[in-house]
């Protein structure tokens, strides 16, 4: 590793520590890294801290014990010195009875060897840890316990009285010697002591006042005692040595008086005490001691001296002072070293709650500096996820300030708008995004104030990258505060394809609405709770309700049938899981919907669930239609299949009853039969034209024509032999009128017989006829009418009125109030005015009566001249080739047979193939058709339509009429657009046969066609 890196990083330096456990090592590495380099101060702090409590303890426990050890050492010489000057009582009392031979030093001397025998038990009690002491204390005990119970205690009982001086003085040297031994232990054991206390205190510390007080007080009492035992032994004994002895102890007395008077000081009660003690002395030295040694030196006789009681008291008195003195000093030791533990005691704790006070600040500071640490590794590990989210989501963001200015650009937003890294700092925002996208038609300038007010919501505009290529863009807008100061974080999304999408779903969504409101049947879809989200334009017509009024309703308020959809059973109801179950389960195939204004509609209907993405019923769509139509058309192609096998068979009786009607002369009795089988052809063929019409295949075949004979004829015809008359009133000048006359006179018809079945007793049909224009707009007065040119026919009776109930559904088919009536006539009526592009009202009053009024388009040209007279067969006759193709050999007979008799050559052919043939053949052997008539319906799957496709293929002149008695299209009424030249509507006459027939071939003799529109055709 290069020097450089060795020292760029604590971390990198590795922590070698020879002989140091590798727990420790890894722990010292672990402080001395760089995560915890911010509490190595702390860390400091806290090993001074206990290194101070540590050292502080330890000066408070040394403190202690050597305090403990100054007060055993003081005990044990105060102790010793107590037992000392007990010892020196005693003997002091023996001597006394010894000089004296009173009684009275006995109970002194008894509670005194009591009392020194208590303090050895207790010095005993105190050497327990030092057996060696103990055993020479043991050893003194016994020697002054030996000498009280065998020399003194004896003396005093007489049972050892000395019998002369000299063994009076050596039996006191005796005692003197043994009980030195004793004394020199208690000595030895204070001066062990004091040596021992030396070592371990030091000399200073014991020599505190009360402490030396104490320890001289005993020496002045033993100086005391002394000076009295050894003037006793002199006067027992007149030996010198006792004399010296005592001189001694005066100068013992003086020597510690002195040192007590400078312990003492000024304090005045010491000093009176120790006043009060050398007084005292002085005067027992100069009033009895003194004065009895003085005369046993001069040989004088001391036995009146000697019991001088005055003497006594004066030690006495000395021995209370300094037992006062002592008591004091005790009592001031004791407080001193109370007060002296108190105070080390609480300076030990004032020290150890500093030092604690100090530990736990230094506690708070560390653990507030491990909390900043942590929450600084937070911070750092925090801001590393967000600048890596910032610099990995797809989305860009653009930090702006207060002015717009940018500040930041994460990579996101650098590669939406093209930008190179921190290209765009401190540049305006409104260059990335200058417009607001409302729609893709408007796009307005963006102001940057009233951008920043739009914070917390989802903004469109568009961006412009830096080469000005502009993009739809889809910008949320958040506004936050930093240091004081007001910072938009803008998060910006390319949305190109988004709208892309969203303009290829509005387009599938148009689609499918177109879809919907083309489709004929309608649409209804609902939530899950069974409310109308969608209804199409079918529904709306069926049910009365448009997409606005019922989106939101439940679909029982709208969509009314025959069940009762808000009622389910008691044992279905706790089965339903929501109102789409409900309505998927109870829905019928088939029911009758009742439309908002009461209108009944028999309805077929379909119920799918509308699932989501978990598979879960999220709705129902609902698909009906009305089936009356498709049972109209079921029953009218019935009824259309029965009207042209009914019209080939009337075609067949009518031809050939007109036919021999132009065979026989016209005064011939057969006549009349004949026009009587012919009206009853008619009436016949009347009916067959209402199956048509209401099967919807009947076609108007248009001409030109006036409605005044129509009318009129009609209406005479239909109320001949009625007790009801008619008022006729028709406008001189009526517009002509494009009309199929067989339909229109059967409107009038029907509408005549059933104004005159409303006047059962008789009464007057007013009809009336006149030109009506209709204007537009406000000028409107009909409605459902266009403008245009008209010819308005009235029709109204005095008769018993419809019912308002009624009045709406007289139009429908097979509805009927009267009791033999079939509900066609109105219906076919309908459908007939309807088909002439007109319209048909009705206005009706109870009991006075009602008004039909019929609109019919006026033609733009004139009319064409209605035939009159009777038409012979001369007028009928012509000549050339004809083809007849039909499928009913009656009928190709009676064609073969009409056309022959007219000059006709005829062939026929039962299928449009056969004929197709046949007409090649004859074109190719040079004799071509003039005229081909062609059945529409032919069997074998080609009609007359198509064989005239073939035909035309093969002569492009051909002349065709097309022939029917069931037209299921326009083919019949605008046959020209289809290529034929004629049309002849089954069942037909034979003066009609022929009279086509004739028109057709010479029309196409006069001018050929060469050209057909084939595409027509096609």
């Amino acid at each position: 590793m290069p020097p450089s890196d060795r020292d760029s990083s604590v971390e990198n330096v590795p922590v070698r520590a020879p002989g140091v456990p590798g727990i420790l090592r890894r722990s010292l590495a672990k402080l001395l890294s760089s995560a915890h380099l911010v509490l190595s101060g702390t860390t400091a702090s806290i090993l001074v801290i206990i290194f101070l409590g540590s050292l502080f303890v330890f000066v408070a426990l040394r403190n202690h014990h050597r305090d403990e050890i100054r007060a055993r050492t003081f005990q044990l010489t105060r102790l010793s010195s107590l037992i000392e000057n007990d010892i020196a009582e005693l003997e002091n009392y023996h001597r006394g009875f010894l000089l004296t031979h009173r009684s009275q030093y006995f109970a002194p001397f008894q509670e005194r060897r009591t009392a020194m025998k208590k303090r050895l038990e207790e010095l005993n009690g105190r050497l327990l840890d030092n057996p060696v002491q103990r055993k020479r204390v043991i050893k003194a005990q016994d020697i002054v316990l030996r000498w009280a119970d065998q020399v003194a205690q004896p003396a005093f009982l007489g049972q050892s009285a000395p019998s002369t001086a000299s063994d009076t003085s050596s039996a006191l040297t005796l005692s003197n010697a043994s009980l030195g031994q004793a004394r020199w232990i208690l000595q030895s054991l204070k001066d062990e002591e004091q040596i021992f206390l030396s070592q371990r205190a030091g000399e200073q510390e014991m020599a505190t006042q009360s402490t030396q007080i104490l320890d001289s007080l005993p020496k002045l009492e033993r100086a005391v005692i002394e000076m009295n035992k050894e003037k006793r032994g002199f006067l027992l004994t007149n030996d010198t040595v006792f004399l010296e002895t005592y001189r001694r102890s005066v100068e013992n007395f003086y020597r510690y008086h002195a040192y007590l008077t400078i312990l003492a000081g000024d304090a005045p009660r010491r000093t009176q005490l120790l006043s009060d003690i050398r007084s005292n002395l002085e005067r027992w030295i100069s009033s009895s001691a003194q004065p009895e040694i003085n005369a046993k030196q001069q040989g004088r006789d001391i036995s009146a001296m000697i019991g001088n009681d005055q003497s006594e008291q004066l030690i006495n008195q000395i021995q209370r002072t300094i037992a006062e003195f002592q008591r004091n000093e005790l009592a001031s030791y004791d407080a001193g070293s109370s007060a002296a533990v108190r105070h080390r005691i609480w300076s030990t704790i004032g020290l150890l709650t500093l030092v604690l006070v100090v530990a736990l600040l230094i506690s708070s500071n560390t653990y507030s500096l491990a909390l900043v640490r942590r929450n600084l590794s937070k911070l750092g590990a925090a801001e590393i996820r967000i600048r890596a989210i910032i610099e990995n989501i797809l989305d860009g963001m653009v930090i702006v300030d207060r002015a717009g200015t940018i500040t930041l650009m994460n990579p996101a937003a650098e590669r939406l708008f093209g930008c190179g890294k921190h290209e765009m700092l401190n540049q305006a925002f409104l260059t990335l995004v200058p417009q607001a996208y409302n729609t893709e038609a408007d796009l307005q300038l963006v102001d940057w104030e009233e951008f920043t007010k739009r914070t917390g919501t989802t903004v469109l505009a568009v961006g412009r990258t830096r080469r000005h290529v502009t993009f739809p863009i889809e910008i949320s807008l958040a506004k936050m505060t930093v240091d004081q100061s007001t910072l938009y974080v803008a998060m910006i999304r390319d949305v190109t394809e988004r709208k892309r999408f969203e303009r290829e779903i509005a387009a599938e969504k148009e689609n499918l609405a177109v879809t919907l409101r083309s489709i004929g049947d309608g649409v209804i879809t609902t939530d899950v709770q069974g409310k109308i989200i969608m209804i199409n334009q079918a529904a709306e017509a069926l049910t009365g309700w448009t997409a606005e009024e019922a989106k939101g309703h439940p679909l029982k308020s709208v969509f009314k049938i025959s069940i009762d959809l808000a009622a389910p059973t008691r044992g279905q109801r706790s089965t339903y899981r929501n109102e789409a179950y409900s309505l998927l389960l109870k829905l019928p195939s088939n029911a009758t919907l009742v439309s908002r204004d009461g209108t009944e509609h028999l309805i077929e209907q379909v119920v799918s669930p509308i699932r989501d993405r978990r598979n879960e019923v999220a709705g129902v769509v609902l698909v009906f239609r009305d089936i009356i139509e498709r049972e109209h058309k079921q029953l009218g192609l019935l009824a259309g299949g029965i009207a042209h096998d009914f019209n080939n068979l009337l075609t067949a009786i009518m031809g050939n009853i007109s036919l021999a009607s132009l065979l026989i002369p016209a005064t011939d009795e057969m006549t009349t039969r004949l026009a009587d089988a012919k009206n009853a052809s008619m009436r016949a063929r009347d009916l067959a034209q209402q199956l048509l019409t209401f099967a919807r295949g009947g076609a108007p075949i248009k001409k030109t024509a006036s409605l005044t004979r129509l009318v009129q004829d009609t209406v005479s015809f239909c109320l001949r032999g009625s007790q009801s008359r008619s008022e006729c009133d028709l406008e001189d000048n009526l517009l002509p009128s494009e009309i199929d006359s067989g339909q229109i006179s059967q409107v009038i018809a029907n509408l005549v017989v059933n104004a005159e079945q409303a006047m059962p007793t008789g009464g007057t049909l007013h009809v009336t006829c006149e030109n009506f224009r209709h204007g537009s707009g406000k000028n409107a007065t009909v409605p459902d009418l266009p403008s245009g040119e008209f010819v308005k026919i009235t029709i109204r009776d005095e008769g018993v009125g419809i019912p308002e109930q009624n009045l709406k559904r007289i139009f429908d088919p097979y509805f009927t109030t009267k009791p033999k009536g079939n509900g066609l006539g109105l219906a076919t009526a309908y459908s007939i005015v309807k088909h002439h592009k007109g319209l048909i009202t009705v206005e009706s009053e109870v009991n006075k009566g009602s008004t039909f009024t019929l609109y019919l388009p006026a033609a733009t040209h004139v009319a064409v001249p209605e035939e009159t007279g009777y038409a012979g067969v001369k007028e009928l006759s012509g000549t050339g080739r004809v083809l007849i193709v039909d499928d009913e050999e009656a009928i190709r007979t009676l064609v073969e047979f009409t056309l022959t008799h007219l000059g006709y050559k005829v062939c026929s052919a039962a299928t449009a193939l056969e004929g197709v043939e046949l007409y090649r053949q004859k074109l190719q052997a040079g004799e071509r058709f003039d005229c081909v008539i062609l059945d529409l319906t032919l069997p074998g799957g080609m009609g007359g339509r198509d064989a005239l496709k073939l035909l035309l293929e093969i002569d492009p002149s051909v002349n065709a009429i097309v022939s029917s008695g069931y037209a299921m299209d326009a083919t019949m009424s605008h046959y020209q657009d289809f290529g034929f030249r004629g049309v002849i509507t089954k069942p037909y006459e034979a003066a009609e046969l022929g009279r086509t027939v004739r028109e057709v071939i010479e029309s196409g003799r006069i001018k050929l066609v060469p050209d057909l529109d084939l595409q027509a055709v096609g």
